[in-house]
């Protein structure tokens, strides 16, 4: 299925960004589940979606056991949580090894990324995934982010609560917050600086308005902590859940390195009655969310420059589909 793409606009006067647009061609890919047997639908989820697949096929998977009554709510499998880590793992070393070093000036680091691959390939049981674990927790101790002299000016939105599955039934009752997500009706941001704002590395920056600082530093912690849980895999059990939230009605939560993914299933009998997907570009990528706040009123000097700090921005907050940004004269 065609993924679409972010097409991020800027209104720049010559030496301030003065407004920002954010217009999305992803599809609804919920919609094409509506009405489909049950049987096709753990067929076609994964056929959706061409990143965070294993996290999609595990939502899917758990919304629907809630939704035909399989447990009031549900913990999924050890081998499930465990496939899920590792692809964000390898989400997370993606971005920190090939994306990251060309926007600062750096060459990327396919060879050391293509290691890692290899690596996350070869876990096949417990075992493997402990020795995976501690090398990755041996290779971060060397590592930092890069450093960047950014400061928020506006007023940032807020990080999105960590809530079970069972919790977010009363706030996905609509299509629209689908597509237009908020939480507590306002725009809201999801991924690891949501997870981790607490976090020792994080906070300061946090306090001092370096939020594109403060999601580097909070990748770092996500990936430190994802490797802790392959040593220690009880730790992951909070990475996912799934409750049923009405008759029929199931919902599944799936953390992944971009943030929060929910699915929501309701069945009519053997068959799709609704389906929602809601998924962390939504949010980070929302008209009046992350992007647009904190991009708007930026000070720079050339066009190149307001390109670039827009690039690194909306890499900060990690869409799943390819973005291109275009600057105008306001």
């Amino acid at each position: 299925m065609e993924q679409g793409v972010l097409q991020l606009t800027l209104r720049w006067d010559g030496g301030h960004i003065l407004a920002a647009g954010v217009a999305s061609t992803r599809p609804a890919a919920a919609r094409v589940l509506r009405g489909l047997p049950l049987a096709q639908v753990l067929e076609f989820v994964p056929r959706l979606f061409s990143l965070c697949r294993c996290a999609q096929d595990a939502a899917a998977r758990l919304s629907l056991q809630a939704a035909r009554g399989q447990g009031p709510a549900l913990a999924a499998s050890a081998a499930q949580t465990l496939t899920v880590a590792l692809e964000a793992i390898g989400e997370h070393l993606w971005r920190l090894l090939l994306d990251w070093p060309p926007l600062c000036g750096q060459p990327s680091r396919k060879s050391e990324f293509l290691l890692w691959r290899k690596r996350l390939q070869g876990v096949v049981d417990a075992a493997a995934a402990t020795a995976l674990g501690t090398c990755l927790l041996d290779w971060l101790d060397s590592e930092r982010p890069p450093l960047f002299d950014d400061c928020t000016t506006g007023a940032p939105v807020a990080l999105l609560p960590r809530l079970a599955a069972a919790d977010w039934g009363v706030h996905l009752d609509s299509d629209v917050l689908c597509e237009l997500p908020t939480f507590a009706g306002q725009p809201a941001e999801t991924g690891a600086l949501a997870r981790h704002a607490e976090d020792a590395q994080v906070a300061p920056l946090l306090a001092f308005g370096q939020r594109l600082q403060a999601r580097l530093a909070a990748r770092h912690a996500d990936l430190r902590w994802l490797a802790q849980g392959l040593v220690q895999p009880a730790r992951l059990s909070a990475w996912l859940d799934a409750a049923m939230v009405a008759e029929g009605c199931g919902l599944a939560r799936v953390e992944t390195a971009r943030g929060t993914l929910l699915h929501r299933i309701e069945l009519d009998g053997e068959r799709v009655a609704s389906y929602r997907i809601v998924a962390p570009t939504e949010w980070n990528f929302h008209p009046r969310g992350a992007f647009v706040r904190e991009i708007t009123g930026r000070r720079v000097a050339t066009r190149a420059e307001a390109e670039l700090a827009a690039r690194r921005l909306a890499l900060s907050l990690d869409p799943c589909v390819s973005f291109a940004v275009a600057v105008d004269d306001a």
